[in-house]
């Protein structure tokens, strides 16, 4: 059965994380690039990254879950504010110290110059609201998929000694053969249960019909048909020769 999507490339959170930092890395030393070259860009990227990725990961994975997910608007306010506060403070002397003294032998700025510390406020905001935003579109993702399978209704399938609990709107259609019936699902898997296709069709819902004497379908994943046969995802099974187009539509 079809897990809940997680999201993250080739089925890995750290994965997932290290290409998109070291995308970010690459992206930002590119566009913020000055006068003092590629290299001075691509050097103060790399001192500020562990900065900002504090300030993601506390937001996301502390004030997140604790507050913002608990409806504590003001208490993920506070925080939030808090964590801008101390990122653009350590930004600021992460760049005094080792950019603009170290690489640029320039003191002049101000350590905290109130418009260079709300640039750096300004930045890190952006840069967690961006990634803020792709964890709450997961999360919303994530429940509406739980919602749609806790709303569907559940089949069980009896099939290798174990009872497999399917909502029926994962199955694509079913295919009987003498005393046997096995159940096609959405992810490519199959179970294999003892019965009759009549059988099958009692227990499904009306999405389901019989196409074939062979074969039940679920009319919401048809994706095309014509005389002899019905495409459904990436299979195609017969279609009976009295089966008419009005069995067809849902």
């Amino acid at each position: 059965m079809r897990q809940t999507k997680n999201f993250y490339l080739f089925d890995s959170r750290i994965a997932t994380h290290v290409i998109f930092w070291m995308g970010y890395y690459v992206l930002f030393g590119l566009i913020w690039v000055g006068p003092e070259g590629y290299l001075a860009s691509f050097y103060l990227e790399f001192v500020l990254l562990p900065i900002r990725i504090l300030a993601v990961y506390t937001t996301i994975y502390f004030l997140l879950p604790r507050f913002l997910l608990k409806h504590k608007y003001l208490m993920f306010l506070l925080g939030y504010s808090i964590v801008l506060l101390v990122g653009g403070v350590l930004q600021r002397i992460f760049i005094h110290l080792f950019y603009e003294e170290l690489l640029l032998n320039d003191s002049n700025t101000g350590l905290f110059s109130v418009m260079m510390l709300i640039r750096a406020i300004v930045l890190i905001n952006t840069t967690v609201l961006l990634i803020l935003g792709i964890k709450l579109f997961q999360l919303w993702a994530m429940e509406h998929e739980k919602n749609q399978i806790a709303n569907s209704e559940i089949l069980e399938i009896r099939s290798n000694r174990k009872t497999h609990r399917v909502p029926t709107e994962k199955i694509l259609f079913v295919e009987g053969l003498g005393n046997y019936v096995t159940y096609h699902l959405d992810d490519d898997s199959k179970l294999t249960s003892y019965g009759t296709i009549k059988a099958a069709l009692e227990q499904l819902p009306k999405d389901f019909s019989r196409v074939h004497k062979s074969y039940i379908v679920n009319k919401r994943h048809i994706k095309s048909y014509d005389a002899m046969s019905i495409d459904v995802q990436n299979k195609s099974i017969p279609r009976g020769k009295n089966i008419s187009d009005e069995v067809l539509t849902v």
